[in-house]
């Protein structure tokens, strides 16, 4: 098993600051990339990106546009210079851009999923990676849906459909750090 660990959409435009709905999750991400560096598993960002060339909705309400800081990984996430970014274009961390390619060079054929949100970006990378014949691993408590008004029961829907859907694992981080980072 050849294995990277992909961690989607932890970057600062998405408001991943103390004390900020969710970011208790950020130190559990942080241990996973401790956990990945130890093991020698390559580390790859993958992070949403827009142009206002995109028209994917009003310009002044994006968040994560080209050329500004929103795009950069968090504090908390750092350093990243022994790791890989790649920026979605669209709902999945495959979308438009060369996360595939990038995986396929490496020689990876398993991918450990971790980020926001659990019921978009986690789901819909998980599935393109199934499709493309990977090996999927999300990290049960390294995702969740990153919208406060949503019910709690969002995330175990969507963590359902990899489960019974995606035939693929859906584990805590301590279970992956034993089976897959040791």
């Amino acid at each position: 098993m050849n294995i990277a660990l992909i961690i989607l959409d932890m970057a600062k435009g998405y408001g991943w600051v103390p004390g900020s709905y969710g970011y208790e999750m950020v130190a559990n991400v942080r241990r996973l990339k401790d956990a990945a560096y130890a093991a020698e598993v390559p580390v790859i960002h993958v992070n949403s990106m827009r142009r206002e060339s995109d028209q994917v909705g009003d310009w002044s309400r994006i968040m994560m546009k080209e050329g500004t800081d929103a795009l950069d990984v968090i504090p908390e996430l750092q350093p990243v210079d022994k790791d890989t970014l790649v920026y979605k274009r669209y709902l999945s961390g495959f979308s438009h851009n060369d996360l595939d390619y990038v995986l396929r060079t490496m020689h990876r054929d398993t991918v450990i999923i971790a980020g926001a949100s659990t019921d978009n970006t986690v789901l819909w990378t998980s599935a393109d990676a199934f499709q493309l014949r990977y090996k999927v691993v999300v990290v049960e408590d390294c995702t969740m849906v990153h919208r406060e008004s949503e019910p709690p029961e969002v995330k175990e829907y969507a963590l359902r459909i990899v489960r019974n859907v995606l035939h693929s694992e859906v584990l805590p981080l301590d279970e992956v750090v034993a089976r897959y980072l040791s």
